[in-house]
């Protein structure tokens, strides 16, 4: 693994419309090394489309994102391929490849990035899939699994390049409870074992009172509020009231 940037994250003012809509309005935050923080809001406020500027799948309108040294908005695409590689972003549904197997999916960004040979990839693969619980699926197709085995997989494939950022976009999205809880612990494991620092979008508060350092609210294109979770469930507003709604008291 590359030596650790001493600054990992820091968004300066961006904005982003599409057409009319702004829908980030000049958001500002900084994220520490280890740390993991929870981007909160309702549904529409624009928390995915922020977490897709942090590794360049979106650009901003203006503004600035820096990302483990890199001035993410000035790279170019060979550039940003590079820096994917430290950033690791597991998507709402997947993404899985349905046309490979779960082991083809996972060996990818190892075929792709390193110079390991079919015996090594296969052992890197397999010691990926034990560790997110899915040990001995590698011939199955993405057709054949759940909704959680597939979040699992993704994640799987997520940490084959032992990423120094990871995003997670909405990781219990369309699983029930119980599923949703084990997918939480998966990933307060990782955030554990690796070090990595994570964003995590989520409107799931139980998601945000097991995984947040710090919290942030994203409100009318900016973020109303960042601190402790039971601050925010203190805050007079929409960002108490949101809070509070999901059963968190300060």
């Amino acid at each position: 693994m590359s030596e650790r940037s001493p600054r990992t994250l820091s968004v300066r003012q961006i904005r982003k419309a599409f057409g009319s809509h702004q829908v980030l309005d000049g958001v500002s935050l900084d994220v520490a090394p280890g740390e993991t923080v929870v981007v909160l809001g309702g549904s529409g406020e624009g928390k995915s489309v922020f977490l897709k500027h942090i590794n360049g799948l979106l650009q901003p309108d203006s503004g600035e994102v820096e990302v483990l040294g890199c001035p993410v908005s000035h790279l170019d695409e060979d550039a940003l391929v590079e820096l994917r590689r430290r950033v690791s972003y597991i998507f709402q549904q997947g993404a899985l490849f349905d046309s490979l197997t779960v082991g083809e999916n996972v060996a990818f960004p190892l075929q792709e990035h390193t110079r390991l040979d079919d015996a090594e990839v296969a052992a890197r693969v397999a010691a990926l899939l034990g560790r997110v619980g899915l040990g001995g699926t590698e011939r199955l197709s993405p057709a054949e699994l759940s909704g959680g085995m597939r979040k699992r997989v993704a994640l799987a494939r997520g940490l084959a390049l032992d990423p120094e950022v990871i995003l997670y976009d909405e990781p219990t999205a369309g699983l029930d409870p119980l599923t949703g809880l084990a997918i939480v612990a998966l990933v307060k494991e990782v955030t554990r074992s690796t070090g990595a620092t994570s964003l995590v979008v989520t409107h799931d508060l139980a998601v945000a009172r097991e995984l947040a350092d710090r919290v942030a609210f994203l409100a009318r294109g900016t973020f109303a509020f960042t601190g402790a979770l039971a601050e925010a469930a203190r805050q007079e507003g929409a960002v108490g009231a949101f809070v509070r709604a999901g059963g968190v008291h300060g």
